[in-house]
């Protein structure tokens, strides 16, 4: 479907957004050329009024709605986004988000600002509702998350001189069918010799500047990727970099295990040795049908061993990932896999709504995205809820089954401080190593600067000398 969409007045940011949610196949274009559908938004301002008029033309029947209110400073864009909301539901009888507006993948911290600002909980959530089309369910769940997350928030002094370090490995048994992150499977990417030689050089450079200018590591986040397809020796010598160089007696530091046919005795001992006191064993699924369907080497009685495993050797925090909405599962599927992964007692659970990205071997497959997962999660936090997990961080993805969200759940006492920082973005987190992204936050404002990182291994080696000087330039700016 290819839809034609005006906007007057210098607003259409974001709008082709709110199009996407009612008609996500679609294309949209803003060449005068026949479309199936035309979208005119018209906005006209004036002394303390907005007066909004829309038009659809097209496969729905004319619908024309005008609307004129006061204006307040800095709301315009958000009332023209509301406004073609309810334009398009009132054209389709369709609500097809329970975020209503909320299209960003950080929903909670839209919760955080209104709380710097003095609201208390049950006006945010009227603002929410009111402002935002947000459901009652959501607008609470966002706002519960929000306030239980936000005493793990650093003020703008600790800011200055604290942050967090994410090292990128990118490197992956196999692909996952669903997956878009930077991760080459190992027996068709050679040159992980190189690219670990690089990470090396880049991490103990970077380390040096990081005690130069006095600037503590609070948490520290080995991802990819899968960072456990290193072996000993490779684990090894990055310990003894990250020993020396960034981790303090209270830092969070987290290895990504993902794939729980990666795991070994003799590495969880080197990890436990050098530090690490948490760990992501991530099944999806504990259903063999379905490991097997999305590209995963290994069976639901691997995941249980590898979790032994890993208790066995020491680490003190678990978090398991679970997917909500992949091929063939409903309620049933999520529930018993929820069970038997609880059954384990993790620390931490995260629920995923299954996201269709671009770069992943399943492109968007809307039919499956459909049938699976949009109230599925409902359940899952009932059944978490139950048994003690509360929710602590919350982050969306477009193209998410049922526009639903990713939500990490743990126990009392052991929410994971990158997850937090990480999602809320008030902490300077640096991104070493392939794929990575580092955003450096102003603790005045709370702007963000970033830079990328280059996703292929190659690309990363080739510029690692390029990239350690962009990110020492941005660290001594901190200072």
């Amino acid at each position: 479907m290819l839809i034609g969409l005006q906007v007057t007045g210098g607003y259409d940011g974001g709008i082709h957004e709110i199009i996407r949610l009612f008609f996500p196949r679609c294309r949209v274009t803003y060449e005068p050329v026949d479309t199936d559908l035309k979208v005119d938004i018209r906005v006209k301002e004036g002394p303390g009024y907005l007066e909004l008029t829309g038009e659809l033309r097209g496969m729905l029947e004319k619908t024309e709605q005008s609307r004129l209110f006061s204006a307040e400073p800095g709301e315009v864009k958000r009332e023209v986004r509301s406004f073609t909301y309810r334009l398009l539901m009132e054209a389709t009888s369709m609500n097809p988000s329970p975020y209503g507006i909320l299209t960003g993948v950080r929903p909670t911290k839209l919760v955080h600002r209104y709380l710097d600002n003095g609201y208390f909980e049950g006006e945010i959530q009227r603002e929410l509702r009111d402002k935002y089309l947000v459901e009652p369910e959501k607008a609470g769940l966002l706002t519960e998350v929000a306030v239980r997350n936000r005493p793990f928030l650093l003020g703008p002094e600790q800011v200055k001189r604290c942050l967090g370090v994410y090292v990128g490995i990118p490197y992956c048994p196999t692909r996952c069918h669903y997956c878009s992150f930077p991760a080459y499977p190992l027996e068709h990417r050679p040159g992980l010799a190189e690219f670990f030689s690089a990470l090396l050089q880049e991490l103990s450079r970077i380390g040096r500047v990081l005690n130069e200018l006095d600037l503590a590591v609070d948490n520290l986040y080995v991802g990819g990727g899968t960072p456990t397809v290193l072996g000993a020796f490779e684990w090894e010598q990055l310990l003894d970099v990250l020993n020396r160089y960034y981790l303090g007696t209270e830092t969070e530091f987290t290895v990504e295990a993902g794939r729980p046919d990666t795991l070994n005795g003799e590495v969880l001992r080197l990890l436990v040795a050098g530090g690490v006191n948490r760990m992501c064993v991530n099944p999806q699924t504990m259903n063999d049908e379905t490991l097997n369907l999305i590209g995963r080497r290994h069976t639901a009685q691997m995941v249980r061993s590898g979790y032994e495993l890993v208790r066995s050797a020491g680490i003190k925090q678990v978090n398991m990932d679970l997917i909500v909405g992949l091929p063939g599962e409903g309620p049933a599927e999520l529930e018993k896999s929820l069970q038997e992964v609880m059954r384990l007692k993790p620390e931490g659970i995260t629920i995923h709504h299954l996201a269709w990205k671009r770069g992943s071997v399943w492109q968007m497959q809307e039919a499956a995205l459909e049938q699976n997962g949009a109230d599925i999660g409902d359940d899952a936090r009932s059944i978490m809820s139950s048994a003690g997990y509360l929710p602590y961080y919350l982050y969306r993805q477009k193209y998410m089954a049922g526009n639903q969200e990713n939500i990490g759940y743990a126990l009392p006492g052991c929410f994971s401080r990158y997850n937090i920082r990480v999602i809320e973005e008030r902490q300077t987190i640096i991104g070493l190593g392939g794929g990575a992204a580092s955003k450096y936050v102003d603790p005045h404002t709370w702007k963000l600067t970033t830079l990328h990182y280059p996703k292929d291994p190659a690309a990363y080696i080739k510029r690692v000398e390029e990239l350690i000087n962009a990110q020492v330039d941005k660290l001594r700016a901190l200072s």
